[in-house]
């Protein structure tokens, strides 16, 4: 077993076991919490995954609170995680690049969890939050980009998820700036159904390839086709229920 394949297999089974407690003795007696209602769902990002990572993340969140910590440092933290991804997934460790992309996920939820918590709601925070969610999801693009620079086809693929990738986020915030902010909800495969499906498929990976040799690209075929067409399709779906709906107010 390599390196890698000890460090997720670990990182792995402390998620596994973890969600079987929860998925029998905890969900089914839970209430949502504000967080999950508040947020939009679908069948990836769904009521059941949030319930379970703001179950595991709670502990976390007290301790960030108890330390005083503000929510831009979080951001940053999700930020660096981000960009650490794009090595990984450049020289093939995709167990590790899907774990970052988890930790960076995590951290992206944590920010505005802190920022209620603590009563923080300004502006600057948002706009910084988002400007390093873009940067960072482009580094994490570009890993994948860099590791496929000698197949053209799956560099087209991940050239493509990124570009439908960025439309999906340009329509929404452009929508809102021009007096929509219903509009930018069409379309299910958002952000973070992007991140979910990256980080569950490429932390398989390597305890695939340990178990069955040879499976583990199939794996990864399957996780980029995924994120390439469900992003292809909300960003067509979005563009156009946008342009639809802000015709209607023209005629």
């Amino acid at each position: 077993m390599t390196l890698e394949q000890k460090i997720v297999f670990i990182a792995n089974l402390l998620v596994v076991l973890p969600a079987i407690y929860f998925a029998i003795f905890v969900y089914p007696f839970r209430e949502l919490s504000e967080e999950t209602k508040r947020r939009p769902r679908s069948f990836i990002s769904n009521a059941y995954f949030r319930e379970l990572w703001y179950f595991l993340m709670n502990p976390l969140k007290r301790k960030f609170l108890e330390w005083d910590v503000h929510p831009n440092t979080i951001t940053f933290l999700g930020f660096f995680f981000s960009v650490l991804a794009a090595p990984a997934f450049a020289f093939g460790y995709f167990g590790i690049g899907g774990w970052l992309v988890i930790l960076a996920s995590t951290c992206d939820v944590y920010d505005g969890m802190l920022a209620r918590a603590k009563g923080i709601n300004n502006k600057s925070g948002a706009f910084f939050d988002s400007v390093l969610d873009r940067v960072g999801e482009s580094a994490m693009f570009f890993g994948f980009l860099w590791y496929f620079h000698n197949d053209a086809w799956w560099y087209f693929v991940m050239f493509l998820s990124f570009a439908a990738s960025q439309v999906v986020s340009y329509a929404r915030a452009r929508a809102e700036g021009l007096g929509f902010p219903n509009a930018g909800s069409r379309g299910f495969f958002q952000r973070a159904e992007r991140m979910i499906t990256i980080s569950i498929g490429m932390t398989v990976v390597p305890m695939l390839e340990y178990f069955l040799p040879g499976y583990g690209v199939w794996v990864v075929s399957f996780t980029l086709m995924v994120l390439c067409l469900g992003s292809v399709y909300t960003a067509i779906a979005r563009s156009l229920g946008i342009y639809q709906e802000i015709r209607a107010t023209e005629s």
